[in-house]
């Protein structure tokens, strides 16, 4: 008999399970205010986008991200504020992975359903590009449709990057995570394939100071390039180099000298006397 009812009491857990998306680890916020701007990106909050340099507050398509990370504190990790903002007729969602290697990221999803706001945690098998719902702790979530637009705020409990075991002994600090932002389709309350749209590469997360967008890599201002001398153009010969004043015929030379025509004039005048 006991055994007969622990097998139907089973059977009806199951037959409800089916039908139950677990929604317990979500905590919706009562003020459903929701402003997401730049400004604060680089000083008070870290900040992603894609189209860099987007605004999500401009007319154009901008997928945007904003996040402010608490201090951690052991065991349990850190909290994480964050921003969302695109453009999508189903849902936008921000992925956290701690490391490349174990395959998985996390997805923090804002979704439509027939012009309805709703939240979902889901883990995405990056090779297989498949999701399963898993139930990271989210609270104070709160979400705006305006057209295309979805725009939600939320905060994630007790993240850390070095809490599995395959990634305990890594080096880098707890809050650094490479992020992901993407977008998806949705049929009414079901997720569907996740399109990623950037990847922010390793990312400390309680740096806010990271740059938005990459700077333009140019030379240092007060950079000088090294400059090669060429050859002065004035080259002269030494300016002591003459020709010497004094330079004289050679002895066996048919030039005349003066002592020797007055020689000759004195002997002429001698014959002409004894004559």
């Amino acid at each position: 008999m006991a055994c007969g009812l622990i097998l139907l009491l089973a059977a009806l857990v199951v037959c409800v399970s089916r039908g139950v998306d677990g929604t317990d680890h979500l905590s919706f916020s009562n003020n459903t205010q929701v402003n997401i701007s730049r400004d604060g990106c680089g000083d008070t909050k870290l900040c992603r986008e894609t189209p860099t340099g987007c605004n999500p507050t401009g007319q154009g398509s901008c997928l945007f991200m904003s996040a402010i990370a608490g201090v951690p504190v052991a065991p349990n990790g850190f909290t994480l504020s964050v921003e969302l903002t695109g453009n999508s007729s189903g849902y936008i969602a921000l992925g956290l992975t701690a490391d490349g290697t174990t395959g998985t990221t996390k997805l923090f999803i804002c979704a439509s359903n027939n012009g309805s706001f709703f939240f979902r945690t889901m883990t995405r098998n990056d090779a297989a590009n498949s999701l399963t719902p898993n139930e990271m702790r989210v609270n104070e979530i709160r979400g705006k449709l305006n057209g295309s637009v979805i725009m939600c705020e939320f905060t994630i409990e007790s993240l850390n990057a070095t809490a599995t075991a395959a990634i305990a002994t890594r080096t880098s600090h707890v809050t650094t995570f490479t992020a992901v932002l993407g977008a998806g389709t949705t049929t009414g309350p079901d997720i569907g394939t996740f399109t990623p749209s950037l990847n922010t590469g390793p990312l400390n997360l309680r740096d806010n100071s990271n740059p938005t967008t990459a700077a333009p890599s140019t030379m240092p201002t007060n950079a000088t390039m090294p400059t090669t001398t060429m050859p002065t153009t004035n080259t002269t010969m030494p300016t002591n180099t003459t020709m010497p004043t004094n330079t004289t015929m050679p002895n066996g030379s048919a030039a005349v000298q003066p002592h020797a025509v007055l020689l000759l004039s004195v002997l002429t005048l001698s014959v002409l006397l004894k004559a």
